[in-house]
């Protein structure tokens, strides 16, 4: 499926300073600390905790009898399962390069990652671990752009760092009377807290083109995001009311401290309510969010010059529908925040709108996508608002080009889509995107939220001296092939190139185009019941 390949392709974040209104902090290390400061994270506590509940839960559901060994191994096969996924990628690089500066603009690398995971259910309840193991092999030391710089050096500048991480580890209340709770270490995916058992191509849209806009796990890059809290929530046949609170853990790129510990501090906090497919128009899911972002790192008041204190109110509609000889499709969302951009005043918006159909009659059934997705740019450096949509902590590679070379903030990205089937087996992705800013006052941004205390997570691009901002970025065109040969067994390869723009060579100006091109293949066991 097109969800185990591109569709999930993530994000690009490093440390950087913005345009001067927010270089200028007056905060640092001297501000007094809020009361959301003082927060400690809990994660490291919730191992031991969930491991010592499965256990006792286990030994409680054997026979009082410890001889009878088949009745024990009867009550394991009964509430145990797991799996494994081992996950190969090959990643090469050409990129942007500037004028003046030794950097190595051609590179690859390789890394693997290998998860275990293990599942103890009940009727009501469910207990979930997950570790990884994940090894990188020839990171560059002085590349000039893409997600080979991050790895080396959020991983202390290592070439092959390595490490084992605790993913997630939580307690699963499944519908008691519609009510559920799940908390611990945990994933959380914005816009995902309704699926449909009965609609793979719902599920599709609401996975691989809304959700993650805002909150993501970022399990693209080796390490991914997760997040210590919980969520809680109630459903039944008409809608979903789902509530989530959280730090934000160390993750994507840092291979030596990620999944460990969480930001110091990074909290997100909102919920949802979601009016179920077929309620009010057929076939069509509408959803209501509000988030609020927390953001007191030292490498946030730096840049910002106070805490981030965002609120983000928005809403969303999806839907398929048989029309002619196929299906129409559409997707729509808006958000508009307000709060504290440090010392800002923030005022921003975003919205995106899809449309599809597939003729599911045709050979291959083609699917034709288009769609646009715009999020606001500051418009004046100098006052004391700040009018750039904030991304949070997304999973930005599944959006906004492959390339990971632009963020969700000062963008207008009209794109295109055409997905072919020609085998049960084989699935073929091309895809095309152009690149605008929306304010000629804001500088580029490239980013998927924070990953590591020291980056910020969204880098601000200035031009080269003597250059300004430009609008136009250019454009970028690729494809993705995916192959499944066994039922184990997933094979991807894709290649991008970005004809970079005005606004590109403005900033990077000795090399203005880039090539990206990823091989992977991806092995997963699932045991047990």
């Amino acid at each position: 499926m097109f969800l185990n390949t591109a569709s999930y392709f993530y994000g690009f974040p490093v440390v950087g300073i913005g345009k001067n209104k927010r270089r200028l902090g007056k905060g640092g290390n001297d501000m007094p600390e809020t009361a959301l400061s003082s927060y400690k994270p809990w994660g490291k506590e919730i191992f031991p905790f969930l491991l010592t509940l499965l256990i006792l839960c286990t030994v409680s559901s054997f026979p009082a009898r410890a001889s009878d060994l088949d009745g024990v191994a009867e009550k394991i096969k009964e509430h145990v399962s797991g799996g494994v996924i081992i996950l190969l990628r090959n990643e090469l690089w050409s990129t942007f390069e500037k004028e003046g500066v030794s950097t190595e603009r051609t590179y690859d690398f390789f890394f693997n990652r290998t998860r275990g995971f293990i599942d103890l259910t009940w009727e009501e309840f469910t207990i979930h671990l997950m570790g990884q193991g994940v090894k990188a092999f020839n990171l560059p030391k002085n590349a000039a752009f893409g997600l080979g710089p991050l790895y080396f050096s959020a991983s202390d500048e290592e070439t092959d760092p390595g490490n084992f991480q605790p993913v997630e580890a939580y307690l699963h209340i499944k519908d008691i009377q519609g009510f559920y709770l799940k908390g611990g270490r945990i994933g959380f995916n914005d816009g995902a807290q309704v699926l449909y058992k009965d609609d793979l191509k719902l599920n599709w849209l609401i996975q691989a083109r809304l959700s993650e806009r805002l909150i993501g796990n970022w399990d693209w890059p080796i390490v991914g995001r997760r997040y210590d809290g919980g969520t809680l929530g109630y459903t039944n046949n008409i809608f979903d009311f789902n509530l989530f609170g959280a730090n934000v853990t160390f993750g994507g790129f840092d291979v030596d401290d990620g999944l460990w510990k969480d930001l110091d501090t990074v909290v997100v906090t909102g919920g949802a309510f979601t009016l179920k497919k077929d309620v009010l128009v057929p076939n069509t899911q509408f959803q209501i969010f509000n988030y609020f972002y927390f953001d007191d790192r030292t490498s946030a008041r730096g840049l910002a010059g106070s805490d981030l204190e965002i609120n983000t109110t928005g809403m969303s509609i999806i839907g398929a529908y048989n029309a002619g000889p196929g299906q129409v499709d559409l997707m729509l969302w808006f958000a508009f925040q307000l709060g504290n951009f440090g010392d800002l005043n923030q005022g921003a918006f975003a919205f995106i709108a899809e449309l599809g159909y597939q003729f599911l009659e045709l050979p291959w059934k083609p699917w034709l996508r288009a769609g646009i997705a715009y999020a606001s740019g500051d418009g004046d450096p100098d006052d004391s608002d700040n009018g750039t949509f904030f991304n949070m902590v997304p999973t930005n590679h599944k959006w906004y080009g492959y390339t990971d070379s632009f963020a969700f903030m000062n963008l207008i990205n009209p794109t295109f889509q055409l997905l072919l089937t020609p085998h049960e087996k084989v699935k073929f992705l091309m895809e095309g995107n152009a690149f605008f800013l929306s304010s000629d006052e804001e500088e580029w941004v490239t980013g998927s939220g924070p990953f590591n205390n020291e980056a910020f997570g969204y880098v601000f691009r200035a031009p080269v001296p003597g250059r300004d901002i430009e609008r136009n970025m250019g454009a970028e065109v690729g494809f993705t092939l995916s192959i499944r040969p066994i039922d184990f067994l997933y094979l991807d390869i894709g290649y991008y190139h970005l004809f970079g723009g005005e606004g590109v060579e403005s900033v990077f100006d000795k090399e203005d185009q880039l090539d990206w091109f990823y091989a992977q293949a991806t092995v997963q066991f699932n045991l047990g019941k």
